[in-house]
């Protein structure tokens, strides 16, 4: 075992639509809800009023990301032109409304990976920055990778940001499932009928150096990333595979349910999730635990909602109490919970922050002020059982992925509603996997690590071009849900029924950094088997080539 090495949280910041951090937390504490009816997105969303001025023609989505990272940094004293500092970005959609103006060629930026370049060029940055794309876990996809790497010692400090802004691509897209209230979101309320989206930028300092630590000395000290290997586009009826996040945080905090103080959940204010959360929180002995929702004040704010959420549960840590949950007047989920419109005391300086998205992807950190023993981390050793390339073919990629998928023989029809990309991956993972036995694992030891640099922009460019010949049906929610990268790696956990981590990375080219934290995850003991690597698919050009790593016997 490994010594036990604490991760502290430092500066932290962040903008939506009720303003700074502080701004947002005293709203919050008396219960003013920031969620107002936009006319160009044609429905409530929690707006940004004023965007920091644009430096060098950046988008409003790097202009945000860089006020956001410069506030931590000079807080701080940090600097990203230092090797010890890593910058770690994460987004579901990054710049995508940048594609209404046209897709031949791609506009500049547009690519994640572009995009986390020009704002890491502002800033000086001596490293690349890792960008995480995992659909509405992202920021908490990205705090918990920031977390591996500074265990790891990859880096001594990590700033983490999340961003994502709206457009009418991301506001199509959710009214095409018919999710979207009609007011403002009432999370788990026994009246709710959707979610709101909403815009932010958070940012964090993650350090393993005590000095850089807030006064308070809240430490992250626990996450996990978990599948539900369900359905991509609908939560569990179980709420195992948040469960499972719950517990893996916990566990790598050293702490039990009953020490933790409250629950900061998802809280989308939607049917189904709401009702899995409700169930997960039963499952892991939390429904007796203060818990509340922050949405309902500033909207779902997808890829930043995991950083956004994660510096107000700080806020509530230092105050002592934990914010109401605006719009809340009476339990709508089949499990009891301890939820209030009201603020409620907390009895221990300790709290769970969860999160769940398309895919099946869940996420859940600890952050505590109480002194705990933590985890040691176990030092194992992982090996290569297979490998497979997807091989290249002169034929249309359509005729050729049809004919491979059927050489596999299987009976699965949901493969033709999928995704090229999505197809690509499965049936890859279908080789791979031949003559594999997956059941000598738990599911929840099962991981799906991947990566690439276009993130799911084919997609994106069939939902835009739907956007643009403005179709009598509206937009495709069959469509829209395949423009998450992360999905590709949700297809193959319902196929195998893989429950662990599913993490994607977006990168400028193939460096192996899946396959490398694959690796990280089973020598640490965080997985016992993985598939890893590079996913790329772009027209009639794909390159695919995964690996299958095992727990060393």
């Amino acid at each position: 075992m490994a010594e036990a090495v604490r991760i502290y949280l430092g500066a932290t910041s962040l903008r939506c639509c009720l303003g700074d951090k502080h701004s947002t937390a005293d709203a919050m504490a008396a219960g003013v809800c920031g969620l107002r009816f936009d006319d160009s997105l044609s429905m409530m969303a929690g707006r940004i009023s004023t965007l920091p001025e644009s430096v060098g023609g950046a988008t409003r989505f790097e202009s945000l990301i860089a006020e956001q990272v410069g506030n931590v940094l000079n807080e701080s004293g940090l600097t990203l032109s230092d090797p010890a500092v890593q910058l770690f970005i994460s987004t579901t959609k990054g710049n995508v409304e940048l594609l209404a103006g046209g897709c031949d060629p791609l506009p500049a930026g547009v690519r994640l990976h572009e995009s986390a370049r020009r704002v890491a060029a502002m800033f000086g940055c001596a490293r690349e920055p890792v960008v995480i794309s995992n659909a509405c876990i992202s920021g908490l996809s990205a705090m918990i990778a920031a977390r591996r790497m500074l265990l790891d010692g990859c880096c001594r400090h990590a700033v983490v940001a999340g961003c994502d802004v709206l457009s009418e691509f991301i506001a199509s897209g959710f009214a095409s499932f018919k999710s979207v209230s009609g007011g403002p979101c009432r999370p788990y309320d026994s009246e709710r009928d959707g979610l709101t989206l909403g815009e932010a930028c958070g940012a964090v300092v993650l350090t393993s150096d005590r000095s850089f630590a807030d006064a308070a000395g809240i430490c992250l000290a626990g996450g996990a990333v978990t599948n539900d290997a369900n359905h991509i586009s609908g939560p569990s009826r179980t709420g195992d595979g948040l469960h499972y996040a719950i517990e893996g945080a916990l566990a790598e905090a050293g702490i039990t349910a009953a020490e933790a103080g409250f629950v900061n959940a998802h809280g989308t204010a939607t049917l189904y999730n709401d009702e899995m959360e409700s169930k997960a929180l039963a499952l892991s002995s939390l429904a007796d635990t203060p818990m509340n929702g922050l949405k309902g004040y500033i909207g779902h704010t997808l890829g930043a909602s995991g950083v956004v959420e994660a510096v107000l549960c700080a806020e509530q840590l230092r105050r002592g109490f934990i914010f109401g949950t605006c719009g809340f007047a009476s339990t709508g989920t089949s499990v009891g919970l301890r939820i209030s419109a009201g603020r409620q005391s907390i009895a221990r300086r300790s709290c769970i922050k969860t999160a769940s998205g398309f895919g099946g992807c869940n996420a859940a950190i600890v952050l505590t002020m109480e002194e705990t023993n933590g985890a040691r981390r176990c030092e194992r050793e992982a090996e290569r059982a297979a490998v497979y390339e997807l091989p290249w073919s002169e034929l249309p990629f359509e005729e050729f992925i049809r004919r491979e998928f059927r050489s596999l023989g299987e009976p699965n029809m949901k493969f033709y509603k999928m995704s090229d990309l999505c197809k690509a991956v499965y049936v890859s993972a279908e080789n791979l996997l031949r003559g594999f036995d997956m059941t000598e694992y738990a599911p929840s030891r099962r991981a799906v690590i991947l990566a690439n640099s276009i993130s799911s922009l084919e997609c994106d460019a069939e939902h835009q071009r739907i956007l643009n010949e403005h179709l009598p049906e509206g937009a495709s929610p069959a469509v829209f849900v395949y423009t998450l990268p992360n999905v590709a790696a949700g297809e193959v956990c319902i196929r195998h029924g893989m429950k662990g981590d599913n993490t994607f990375f977006i990168e400028a080219a193939d460096d192996g950094m899946a396959v490398r934290y694959a690796r990280r995850l089973i020598e640490t003991g965080v997985a016992d088997v993985a598939v890893c690597g590079w996913c790329e698919k772009w027209g009639e050009e794909w390159n695919v080539k995964l690996e299958l790593l095992k727990l060393k016997q």
